[in-house]
């Protein structure tokens, strides 16, 4: 047969009244019960099937471990299971591998759909840790897996808290019907403070490995907002109030959590120094350090990160005042060299100002004044 017998041959096949046999692709039931949920029917349907040999894998590789230990492994674990799932529907949804990542807040993409599991999002009165984070469609959802019987009164009044602050919707995976579980009495939100898993050290700490061109410790666009004024200046003004006098300790605690120090004791403050470090949602924060004016942070320079920073410095603050009661409660010694920065009070003079930096690398100064502090 010659290529053209082939060819006609081959169209008078396809033209022929047997219809071409398609094998179908078998799909496997779900095993497992389907969650109660509020998600997108775009999502799937995702089945508590993995929550069983989650449990299973935490307790044998955590069996001789403290239960707080096995519950962060096992948020962990479930977090990266339920993420996954959502990422792959999504996935198939829009034809393409969507990102994924791990911690990150998402607070600056511009993906069109993203996913991020196992999130500590950093909200007004502390942090909140999320199963996950959701970018659909452009549009921010927050993600919570509740493991034991939650009310519908809870979940929305922790949805209000995600509405606050950007987020589309909250969607919830229960299992058990929220709508059936009555709330005998008011649960409060679960907040917790800034904790060693907040605080990560950069490997890389040179200049040219930060991730932004400009940070700064307070910052605004509008030139009507006077920095006196702001919830940035009232926090920062109670924690020099309060702290002066323990910021060693405070430091100790923060050397401890970032893996600079064996323990949590007391580290003198240094004449000045700056460390690139990232806080919770893995946003890159420049922290200074000085004995002229305490311990500072400075976040990207965004109107993205305001909301942000004020939430990162209020919990800042709450743990330095913590500290501070545990120094009185126990007597302990207090600071001889006290810290009372000038910075502050003279900014609270200032009109006009832009922005604040104490960051020396970048020899920056308030109001374009010659005002570098140290």
């Amino acid at each position: 047969m010659n290529f053209f017998s082939k060819l006609f041959g081959l169209k008078r096949e396809q033209n022929s009244s047997t219809p071409p046999r398609i094998k179908k692709k078998q799909i496997e039931p779900k095993r497992g019960n389907p969650f109660f949920t509020n998600a997108p029917i775009h999502w799937g349907i995702i089945t508590d099937e993995f929550l069983e040999s989650n449990t299973d894998f935490t307790q044998n590789f955590d069996e001789k471990r403290d239960d707080i230990i096995a519950d962060k492994r096992m948020f962990m674990v479930n977090s990266l299971v339920l993420l996954g799932n959502i990422n792959q529907n999504l996935s198939e949804k829009v034809g393409k591998k969507i990102i994924s990542s791990y911690a990150e807040g998402l607070l600056d993409s511009k993906e069109q759909y993203a996913t991020s599991c196992a999130i500590h999002k950093l909200l007004d009165k502390g942090i909140i840790r999320t199963n996950g984070i959701v970018i659909d469609n452009y549009e921010k959802y927050a993600v919570f897996l509740f493991t034991r019987p939650t009310s519908m009164t809870f979940i929305h009044r922790l949805r209000e808290k995600f509405i606050e602050n950007d987020f589309k919707d909250l969607i919830y995976y229960c299992i058990e019907n929220p709508d059936m579980v009555n709330e005998s009495a008011s649960v409060a939100l679960p907040y917790i403070g800034l904790q060693k898993e907040s605080l990560k050290l950069k490997s890389d700490q040179s200049r040219a490995q930060r991730k932004y061109n400009d940070y700064a410790l307070w910052w605004t666009k509008n030139p009507n907002i006077i920095f006196s004024d702001t919830f940035t200046y009232k926090i920062l003004s109670e924690y020099n109030e309060h702290c002066y006098d323990c910021n060693t300790y405070l430091l100790g605690k923060i050397g401890y959590a970032l893996g600079l120090n064996e323990n949590d004791k007391r580290v003198k403050m240094p004449d000045y120094d700056e460390l690139i470090i990232e806080g919770p949602e893995d946003v890159e924060i420049i922290m200074t350090l000085s004995q002229k004016t305490g311990i500072n942070f400075h976040f990207p320079a965004s109107p993205l990160f305001e909301k942000y920073r004020d939430n990162f410095i209020n919990s800042f603050v709450a743990l330095a005042i913590s500290i501070k009661e545990q120094v009185l409660e126990n007597n302990f010694d207090r600071d001889i060299d006290f810290i009372r920065p000038e910075w502050l009070e003279q900014a609270k003079n200032i009109k006009n100002i832009e922005s604040i930096s104490l960051i020396l690398s970048d020899k920056m100064f308030i109001n374009e004044l010659n005002l570098n502090y140290s």
